[in-house]
């Protein structure tokens, strides 16, 4: 991995709402406060490059070889930054970026041959926590989706059929016309599903994603899995990592006191 590549250690809401008083410091309760229990949400919509499996290494890695070999220099900001969007769409807005011409019949070479760098660098795996996570939402009651800008051949190349059915809709870029940061993926998870938006919240690790939860009407939590708070600052909620995730989504005790959660500006 780049030496420029580190995720930012905070978490905090992005705006203080309110509510903010209504909270308990978890500095005098030793607990954080479970939003689950707090909201009236139903599902959770997941992201899944750097929410659920930990694939920085191979999706920075990737696009940097892939780049390289055409004649640009990337950082792991820059690519961060765009994920979410369909591999196609993503390319040429780097290639833009750099003022360097493409072709379609170009980046279409490119997608498949970043792919095969993508898998060749290694396999991805979830994140330690989220089986555990996901199991334990579906055992309380929640619905999981998952809504991701990767393809079904990518994604099916990780997901099981055991762990399909941790999720009640899946929506990947082959299912839309139009990926993130537009609406349209988590606007159809929610028609799947039959909820509307304020039964949702997103979990998400980039602006883009945050973009397309909060134009579909959801609240979000970003993880800074691959950016910092300050590039995800559009979230209504932050948090460092999956136990901070945790933390939040159902008020598990924290012995430090660090997690501070305050109501931000959620639909």
């Amino acid at each position: 991995m780049p030496s420029d590549w580190r995720p930012a250690p905070i978490l905090e809401s992005a705006e203080k709402g309110d509510d903010a008083a209504a909270l308990p410091s978890p500095a005098a309760s030793q607990a954080s406060t479970s939003l689950l229990a707090a909201r009236e949400f139903s599902v959770i919509l997941w992201d899944w490059d750097g929410v659920l499996v930990d694939s920085r290494r191979n999706f920075y890695g990737a696009y940097e070889k892939v780049l390289r070999e055409e004649g640009v220099v990337t950082s792991p900001r820059e690519i961060f930054l765009r994920e979410g969007e369909p591999t196609p769409v993503l390319l040429r807005a780097i290639f833009d970026n750099h003022h360097v011409g493409i072709s379609d019949d170009k980046i279409r070479e490119l997608v498949v041959r970043r792919r095969e760098y993508d898998f060749g660098l290694g396999e991805r795996r979830f994140f330690s926590v989220v089986p555990h996570l996901l199991r334990e939402l579906r055992n309380s009651g929640f619905r999981n989706g998952l809504v991701t800008g990767s393809s079904k051949e990518s994604l099916h190349k990780i997901l099981q059929p055991a762990q399909e059915r941790w999720f009640d809709v899946i929506v990947t870029a082959d299912d839309v016309a139009r990926g993130k940061p537009d609406p349209e993926p988590f606007l159809s998870a929610m028609r799947t599903l039959q909820v509307k938006p304020r039964a949702c919240v997103v979990i998400e690790n980039a602006p883009f994603g945050i973009q397309a939860a909060h134009a579909a009407g959801c609240a979000v939590i970003a993880i800074c899995s691959t950016l910092s708070r300050e590039d995800l600052s559009e979230a209504d909620f932050v948090v460092q990592n999956h136990e901070e995730l945790e933390a939040l989504l159902f008020g598990v005790v924290l012995r430090s006191g660090s997690l501070t959660p305050i109501w931000g500006n959620s639909q």
